[in-house]
């Protein structure tokens, strides 16, 4: 009976250790972008639904205590501007030791020119396997993650690569 046992448990341990890696991997380039619900904190609903098919999306997952969130905010607010109407940049604060009123202000303070979104419970965080803030991303039209860093891509690499993203001139 030992003997079953203990080749049950290291069967188990196989699986898990197989396993593990595809359950903890962050969704990446070429994977399809988990659809969420949030709501700005002007209180306005957004989903990303509201794009597919229409626009990319940048998503830029971030806190208010990350200072290099803090330094890409000039780099956004840019995209934000050359992209307008074109593509949707949404900030989605991930709520860890961070609150809505925490996030107001820091948007207000900084000049923060895009939608801002509270992700409570870091229910989308999770869902995207945001390990870090920064973490940016760039969904295609089609809903396929096309860019996942770090660090904000230069217009330029935006524009270059326009036609994968699935979206009109």
């Amino acid at each position: 009976m030992n003997r079953a046992i203990g080749r049950g448990f290291t069967l188990f341990l196989m699986l898990l250790f197989i396993g593990l890696p595809r359950l903890s991997a962050a969704v990446g380039v070429g994977d399809k972008a988990p659809v969420f619900s949030l709501t700005t904190l002007a209180g306005e609903p957004v989903r990303l639904t509201d794009y597919l098919g229409r626009k990319p999306v940048y998503l830029v997952f971030w806190a208010t205590w990350c200072p290099n969130c803090l330094k890409e905010i000039p780099e956004i607010n840019a995209l934000q501007a050359r992209f307008a109407g074109r593509m949707a940049v949404l900030a989605i604060n991930v709520g860890i030791n961070d609150s809505v009123e925490a996030a107001r202000k820091y948007q207000k303070e900084h000049g923060m020119q895009y939608p801002v979104l509270f992700d409570s419970g870091s229910k989308v965080s999770s869902a995207y396997r945001i390990a870090g803030t920064p973490t940016q991303l760039l969904i295609g039209a089609d809903g396929v993650v096309r860019y996942r860093s770090a660090k904000t891509p230069a217009a330029e690499d935006i524009e270059e690569r326009w036609s994968t993203l699935g979206a009109a001139q």
